[in-house]
């Protein structure tokens, strides 16, 4: 059998904490989904500027010593791209790529002031997160096919759904610590003033330190509000830790943050209030006296939801997108070259 061409990834971070993202992560997926071709085989290059660390929380240290000495495309070769990994390649590289990239696009990179919003006029063959992130992406007029393959979900990874929670609410604020230390003061005082005995944890920085460590914690908690991203700040790409709580049957608090609308689904999946302090008050006031017929069927259609974005649906699309890469290449008219 003829050698295995090579989709190539290129990783970097310069943080102690870096490599702990969930744009890392799913990166990492998509590495780890492609090992399964028959065609092609992923490699991986770490720039010298790389942080290492002793960081459980990478999800490139398995993969560490498996990294490729240096960047050389090959003629045969499949670029995988996100974020900035656009800048290895030269300013004439990057108009006229000489291979076929895959790119990982967001919704916010379309924001002029965005560091990555120029990449958008270099072809190549994108890939959006959801179902508005892909229309945003085609309505700004990127060059090149956008294609819609929303997160997943390794369910093995994930604990199993905890029946006995000791929290009534946790607050995820990493994304808008502020914010969750306000609502977590009001809240403090309602206990008091109410005479009430509500158990409440808010997460802010720093990050845990592995993923496995977040997901217990959420598990910990019947209720839980999320901060994600919010328009003024570009919005998320997908925001999987809601999903995550909606598959250990959590009742989800999240405002709308376009990469969560597939399946954040006001009064449905979840409690979708406006991004607004008063509002998530409200809501999770809701949420916390809520009784348990009016709160089963949250959790039920929640998790029913899930089953949407098995890593297995993911790991194939991801693999038909790649075999399909030199014939959507090959095709001139899908891309606008020079603009």
């Amino acid at each position: 059998m003829a050698d295995k061409r090579r989709v190539l990834f290129h990783r970097t971070w310069t943080k102690p904490n870096g490599g702990t993202s969930g744009g890392q992560m799913k990166v990492r997926d998509a590495f780890v989904h492609f090992q399964a071709s028959e065609r092609f085989e992923p490699k991986v290059y770490f720039p010298p500027s790389t942080l290492w660390v002793d960081n459980p929380g990478n999800v490139w240290r398995p993969f560490r010593q498996r990294g490729i000495g240096e960047w050389s495309i090959l003629p045969d070769d499949v670029l995988f791209f996100s974020g900035h990994d656009w800048n290895i390649l030269s300013e004439a590289e990057r108009q006229r790529p000489p291979v076929p990239i895959l790119n990982i696009a967001q919704p916010r990179h379309t924001n002029p002031e965005d560091k990555r919003h120029a990449f958008l006029r270099h072809p190549a063959i994108r890939i959006a997160k959801s179902s508005v992130g892909k229309k945003i992406l085609e309505d700004h007029g990127v060059n090149g096919p956008v294609f819609l393959i929303p997160d997943s979900i390794d369910f093995t990874l994930l604990p199993k759904p905890n029946p006995n929670p000791d929290l009534d609410l946790l607050i995820v604020g990493l994304k808008n610590p502020g914010l969750a230390k306000r609502l977590e003061q009001r809240l403090k005082r309602k206990n008091r003033w109410w005479w009430r005995k509500w158990k409440i944890k808010v997460q802010t920085p720093p990050l845990l330190p592995t993923r496995q460590d977040f997901l217990q914690l959420l598990n910990r908690a019947k209720i839980v509000a999320y901060l994600p991203l919010d328009a003024s700040r570009g919005a998320e790409g997908f925001y999987l830790p809601a999903l995550e709580g909606m598959y250990l049957e959590k009742l989800v608090i999240c405002p709308y943050a376009v990469g969560n609308i597939d399946f954040c689904i006001p009064e449905k999946t979840c409690i979708q209030p406006d991004y607004n302090e008063e509002a998530l008050m409200e809501a999770i006031l809701r949420a916390l006296q809520m009784p348990d017929s009016e709160r089963q069927p949250f959790l039920q259609q929640g998790k029913a939801i899930t089953a949407n974005h098995d890593i297995k649906k993911e790991k194939q699309s991801m693999l038909n997108l790649l075999h399909q890469a030199d014939e959507l290449w090959a095709d001139q008219s899908l891309f606008q070259y020079g603009q």
